[in-house]
């Protein structure tokens, strides 16, 4: 990317936030809509589907679900069930410090979460070198998915097939489910092509996801299924776990695109920025905002950026996403196009879902008219009047629609004589684009020149798309690339045949319409197909051999042809003339040249009057001008494959909106601004480093164009506007079910209608917005000081009964400002469900008391069972501990709460207990002592933490958390190694291989023992050296000559010098440290026996010294070292000295090996003994 733009920099939320005030305070934020999951099950799934589909999907808003927690199972969904069942999993977790993996154990992470969470301060929060560990993108468990599938709907969990009804409609057996559309058409594929989309995060406070969109324009959905409470298992205090969501509508994508481009300087594509809360604040859009608790199920809807800061010691998410048929076409219309720009990869194989979701529906609705053929009248009219079936025809028609589309863009036009013979290479979903990483359904180029051989023997093709091709990427031959495809073409058009015939015939025959044949679509095509284009510039573009590169040529030289570049056609910093970095051109000092001298391949460009390279520009079809592709993109807005496939194309200047010098000088001229900022993103980074950019360089901004225009106001520019007019006019349309929907008077769900039977109501007045999850002890609450009021508590816990106003119910809700407005489906009479909080309490519920209690959120929130017995017209004020008038729900509570505090009486809580559900507090008084009391009295106040002083060297931020993997590298250090060695060693659960066989050094140091070995360092290994043996090689030679070393780079050690101070009855000791100095002969005579324990033990250690050191030795002998040798009298008996094997297998080295071989000699004249010595060292 370009290096100098302005950018919004990364600034953290506050562990104190008070997220309540903030967004009372802030005219553009607003919680988002929840509901219950007990709604779901008391009317019905189909209506549940429907909010989905109108409000999010359709609508394009956000949804939160609530009251999970109740259905979760309370021991599975657990920090200790994790560690139990998965700590051992190593995982990859992110560092959002340093922009890096650590592999880490899962038991590791969870054991260390207070730690990371416990650093941050009100005074630290903002060091950015602090470490912020994300266990995220990780598997989720098979047991939390079995689990999860028994909870979730159906119709938005992971990989639905089918939404149909059990022996409904289309099946065979009672047990079957009938014909419906898949809830996740990724399940329509075979499931080795399948992407595993479902993972859980596990993150700590300061943890973060980046502003982003949901991959491929798909669904996302979120359920926090376990959070820290206020202590830990142990008893310990925590920080409660909870998850910050930003959230935009689907409306308003570009708006927010172009604002994160234009204001904020970053790009939403990249998902590689974190937004401080004063940009959302700033924002020309509406901010949703979600604080996540246990139980929380958020939908976000296609498209929409989010965000999400975790909060507390601990939160645990489940996540997953889903493709339908509305998900489809915004990714293979904007998402994927979007995506390519950046290089980001396709993982959800869009067109091939297309095609096998196709293919999975075409087999059942021949299903389904077969039925229909061979069955009853009764069976005929279910099948025909079924609005599932019904449903499932529809969007085959708009899958149909989208695989025209593709074969359409693959269409070519006959092939010449010239082109090379295409390739098949059978589908396996696994081919993708080597520049921009798309997957690849079909047919694709392939390069034959530059096929490189990878270790393993395979070959790396390079690849590259059509799409790529035609904006001018490709590797550096350009040209001469060879078609592929993977399905053939023929069984793609008998495809598209028997698929348009099904539709005709459910549709009741041939109308307006109907789809018709490809070849129709061809012919009312007003552009070329892609792979036409492609075949075009396959043709113009020049072929450059990899083997014969041409020599590189200078900017001067490109634009002056025929010339060669001198010092004074240069700019005063040495660079030559051309673009700088924001793709404005630089003042040149030379004449240009004249279009008549120019060679015929050239044409003089408009925009920049340098002569440029004719397939290097576009040619009006109406005179005479040449445009070059890079100006069209940054100043006009068209990609090339736009001005390609346009046989008609007329350049800017006949249209009247050229925008570059001369013409704007014309009075007729309207020149034409970019409706979007473009940064720029340099794609080398992820792109095959084989890869080119031909025709434009997409790292270039078109940032130079936009101040030309003087449209450079980064929060009121005219791009900024005209985004914020489409928001506005594309949320005057209310989400209605058109011509590709079940017609809403036909819905199954008998509380449906047009209008009034399905609608979302709030319950609370519209001008106060605040999360009940959210709602917090108002006596701790600083006051805003605004009109709005706060909720009044009582301190006895109970709530205030609903009233009546205006001939309606009012629920506590309404009564007390400050709960957020929570969307209810209401039914014929007008039925209301309403939450309330009804206790002051902030603690979750103990975890004995889960399963037989309603949990209680932070704000003393009590949510109903999954099968609560009450009214479905009471509130839910009225089914919680408070009070109420009704006495069999009334009774029902009590005996529950009577229950939970026998058992916490029996468990010694009942105090606890009985106070956080009565919202109460236990005053507790301590008897202190005069003198005690005096001596606090007398203690000097504690000082606050100040802010650490910002002048000097700043100390670095401790690190709190390391990766628990066992390294296979080797440590610089040879101490730290043996020590670790050693340590590793007591470790029986160290993976084999990592460590020394425990039993030979076990039997080493008994045999050492064994010998009466001297006593020794406890930190080295136990040596058994024995007196060499009669056949001993080494009593050949006469010179200790190490193996393996160079000759003459390197002298023996002084320990294998001769001795000249032994005495002549003594054996000659192994390896000994010489001596320069003359025999002390005053000293007493030393026993010959111990005399030669010591110099074995020295002889030892110095070897082990230096087979453990680290300098290096060649494989060849030194034949050039030579010491004095004395020849022994007899021949001395030896043996093979006995080393501890993982003394020199180390890890992350091959390993040492050792011989040390003593010959014994003594000489006629009671000179000193012969010492010989032979070592080998490997590595």
């Amino acid at each position: 990317m370009p290096a100098q733009r302005p950018s919004a920099a990364f600034d953290p939320i506050p562990p104190d936030l008070d997220l309540l005030q903030l967004v009372e305070e802030t005219p553009n934020f607003e919680y988002v809509t929840r509901i219950s999951c007990d709604m779901i099950a008391e009317q019905g799934l189909d209506s549940f589907d429907k909010l989905v589909l109108l409000h999010v999907i359709l609508g394009g808003k956000p949804l939160v679900i609530e009251g999970f927690q109740n259905r979760l199972d309370g021991w599975t969904f657990t920090n200790q069930w994790l560690q139990d069942n998965c700590g051992t999993k190593f995982e990859q977790a992110w560092n959002l410090s340093k922009h890096q993996y650590m592999p880490i154990s899962i038991a590791h992470y969870l054991t260390n979460m207070s730690k990371l969470t416990d650093q941050w301060t009100r005074e630290n929060f903002r060091e950015l070198d602090r470490q912020r560990i994300y266990l995220k993108d990780i598997d989720c468990p098979p047991i939390w998915h079995s689990k999860l599938k028994e909870q979730i709907p159906p119709s938005v969990f992971y990989m639905n097939e089918s939404t149909g009804e059990y022996g409904g409609p289309g099946s065979d057996r009672p047990e079957e489910q009938g014909v419906a559309r898949a809830g996740d058409l990724m399940s329509c594929l075979p499931s080795p092509m399948r992407a595993d989309n479902m993972m859980c995060y596990i993150g700590h406070e300061g943890t973060y996801t980046p502003a982003h969109r949901e991959m491929c324009a798909s669904l996302g959905q979120n359920l926090m299924v376990e959070t820290s409470h206020t202590r830990d298992k142990d008893g310990k205090p925590v920080k409660p776990g909870s998850s910050i969501w930003f959230m935009t509508e689907t409306k308003d994508r570009h708006l927010v695109s172009e604002y994160w481009l234009s204001t904020l300087g970053h790009d939403i594509e990249v998902e590689a920025h974190f937004a401080q809360i004063n940009a959302w604040k700033a924002a020309p859009f509406k901010t949703y905002i979600v604080d996540q608790r246990v139980g929380d199920f958020i939908l976000i809807p296609p498209l929409a950026p989010h965000q999400v800061w975790n909060r507390g010691t601990r939160t645990m998410k489940a996540a997953w996403n889903r493709t339908t048929v509305e998900t489809l076409e915004m990714a293979l219309h904007e998402a994927l196009p979007r995506a390519r720009m950046v290089c980001r990869d396709e993982q959800y194989k869009n067109k091939a879902i297309v095609y096998f979701a196709l293919d999975k529906y075409y087999g059942q609705l021949r299903q389904v008219q077969a039925q229909r053929l061979s069955g009853t009248s009764q069976i005929r009219y279910e099948l025909d009047r079924s609005l599932k079936i019904r449903q499932l025809q529809k969007d085959f028609k708009r899958l149909f629609a989208l695989y025209t589309e593709i074969l359409l863009s693959e269409m070519l036009d006959p092939v010449a004589k010239t082109e090379k013979k295409g390739q098949y290479l059978p589908y396996d979903s696994f081919v993708t684009c080597s520049y921009c990483r798309c997957n690849i359904f079909n047919r694709f180029l392939t390069c034959t020149s530059c096929i490189k051989t990878l270790e393993n023997g395979d070959e790396d093709t390079y690849d590259i798309c059509m799409d790529c091709y035609a904006m001018g990427r490709s590797c550096a031959c350009l040209s001469k690339y060879k078609w592929v495809e993977q399905f053939h073409w023929s069984d793609l058009i008998s495809k598209h045949n028997a698929w348009r015939h099904l539709i005709i015939d459910f549709e009741g025959g041939v109308n307006e319409k109907s789809p018709l044949s490809l070849e129709m679509e061809r012919k009312n095509m007003q552009k070329k197909p892609l792979a036409q284009v492609c075949q075009e510039q396959l043709r113009e573009r020049p072929f450059v051999d990899p083997k014969k590169p041409p020599p590189a040529i200078s900017a001067y030289e490109r634009h002056h042809p025929g010339s060669a570049a001198t010092d004074k056609d240069k700019d005063g910093d040495g660079q030559e003339n051309g673009l700088d970095s924001e793709g404005n051109k630089r003042k040149s000092t030379s004449r240009k040249t004249r279009a008549d001298k120019l060679p015929k391949n050239y044409v003089i460009e408009h925009v920049s009057l340098y002569p440029e390279l004719r397939w290097l520009v576009a040619s009006c079809n109406k005179c005479d001008r040449h445009y070059s592709y890079g100006s069209l993109f940054r100043m006009f807005d068209l990609m090339p494959q736009t001005v390609m496939e346009n046989p008609e194309w007329e350049c800017p200047a006949c249209l009247k909106i050229c925008s570059c010098g001369a013409c704007r000088k014309k009075p007729d001229m309207k020149p034409h601004e970019p409706t979007g900022t473009v940064l720029g993103h340099d794609t080398k980074k992820v792109a095959d480093p084989r890869s080119v950019d031909s025709l434009v360089n997409f790292s270039l901004p078109n940032l130079g164009w936009i101040k030309r225009l003087g449209d450079i106001h980064p929060h009121e520019s005219r791009r900024l506007n005209r985004r914020i007019d489409e928001a506005e006019q594309a949320k005057a349309k209310d989400p209605t079910l058109d011509e590709n929907y079940v017609d809403e008077e036909e819905c199954a769900a008998p509380f449906i209608s047009r209008q009034q039977e399905l609608e979302i109501r709030y319950a609370t007045d519209p001008e106060i917005a605040i999360d009940p999850m959210l709602l917090m002890d108002q006596s701790n609450a600083p006051n805003s000081g605004g009109s709005k009021q706060r909720a009044n508590n009582n301190t006895n816990g109970t709530a205030s009964q609903s009233t009546v106003n205006e001939g309606r119910p009012v629920s506590h809700a309404e009564n007390n400002p400050g709960v957020a407005p929570v969307a209810n489906m209401v039914g014929h009479d007008d039925r209301m469900q309403g939450f309330t909080s009804n206790g002051i309490t902030y603690e979750y519920p103990e975890p004995s008391m889960i399963n037989s209690t309603p949990a209680l959120q932070s704000n003393g929130f009590a949510q109903p069972d999954l099968l609560s017995t009450r009214p479905v017209g009471t509130n839910a004020a009225q089914t919680g501990f408070a009070q109420s008038s009704q006495i069999n729900a009334n009774g029902q509570h009590l005996s529950q709460l009577e229950q939970m505090l026998a058992e916490a009486k029996l468990n010694n809580q009942y105090i606890s207990t009985e106070a956080r559900f009565t919202a109460k507090s236990l005053p507790v008084a301590f008897k202190v002592p005069k003198s005690g009391l005096a001596s606090i009295i007398s203690r000097p106040p504690v000082p606050k933490p100040s802010r650490p002083a910002t002048v000097g060297a700043k100390a670095a931020a401790p690190i709190i958390l390391q990766s628990d993997f066992p390294s296979t590298t080797s440590v610089e250090q040879p101490k730290t190694r043996k020590k670790r060695r050693s340590e590793t060693e007591k470790d029986g659960d160290f993976p084999v291989g990592k460590r020394r066989d425990r039993k030979s050094s076990a039997a080493a140091a008994a045999a050492a023992a064994t010998a009466g070995s001297p006593a020794k360092d406890t930190r080295k290994k136990a040596v058994k050296y024995t007196e060499p043996s009669s056949d001993s090689e080494t009593n050949e030679a006469t010179t200790a000559t190490p193996v393996n070393k160079p000759s003459g780079s390197r002298q023996l050690p002084k320990y294998l010098a001769e001795r000249k101070n032994d005495p002549p009855s003594s054996p000659a000791t192994l390896i000994g440290k010489p001596s320069n100095k003359s025999p002390d002969v005053s000293k007493p005579p030393v026993d010959p026996a111990l005399k030669l324990a010591e110099d074995n033990r020295k002889a030892k250690m110095k070897a082990l010294q230096w087979a453990s050191s680290d300098e290096d030795m060649s494989s060849s002998s030194d034949s050039s070292s030579k010491h004095p040798t004395i020849k022994p009298t007899s021949k001395p008996a030896s043996k093979p000295m006995l080393v501890a094997k993982s003394i020199f297998n180390r890890p992350g080295s091959n390993g040492k090996k050792i011989k040390i071989v003593a010959a014994k000699g003594t000489s006629v004249n009671g000179n000193a003994a012969q010492k010989t010595a032979n070592i080998t060292r490997r590595y």
